[in-house]
């Protein structure tokens, strides 16, 4: 992917530090680690979605697959259930798939949780929602290829190097 001018190239390169900050968040809340932090991203689809790798700094075995975006929750998995970001977001795709199976089945009759405060139902379908399209990204080739060439386009037509 080439953007079309240092700004552009600038906007995503703040959206990708603030993800990495998000995912540095994520694991801190999710209390996987009681340590400082290392990681970074492995692929992203501009703006839309991040996937990347987090460990604790003494121990780089214990790393995790992190994934965010705009339209999806940010979650993580072990990174041994993965070998590649793309394998990645298919087993965040079939994690969410079941996740939301179990949200439908949720017995709505629970006496401590109001009907009207959550609605189940709503989230399930937004849920798979999520996995079907992220599962869809997952098989197209195009996304998943590396960058090749240049990060800019010049406006020339050709392409121009950074420095």
């Amino acid at each position: 992917m080439a953007f079309k001018s240092e700004q552009e190239l600038q906007a995503y390169a703040d959206w990708a530090k603030q993800e990495l900050h998000g995912m540095a968040e994520h694991v801190r809340n999710s209390d996987l680690f009681h340590e400082e932090v290392v990681g970074h991203a492995v692929w992203t689809l501009p703006h839309q979605i991040f996937i990347g790798k987090a460990w604790p700094k003494s121990n780089r075995n214990r790393a995790y697959w992190i994934i965010s975006g705009t339209q999806l929750p940010t979650d993580h998995i072990d990174a041994g259930l993965a070998d590649s970001a793309r394998d990645a977001a298919r087993h965040f795709s079939m994690k969410w798939q079941l996740q939301s199976a179990r949200l439908e089945k949720m017995d709505q009759t629970r006496e401590d949780v109001p009907k009207d405060d959550v609605n189940w139902d709503a989230i399930a379908a937004k849920m798979q929602a999520q996995a079907e399209a992220l599962y869809k990204l997952a098989e197209q080739e195009e996304p998943w290829r590396p960058t090749q060439g240049p990060l800019v386009d010049s406006e020339e037509g050709g392409s121009e190097a950074l420095t």
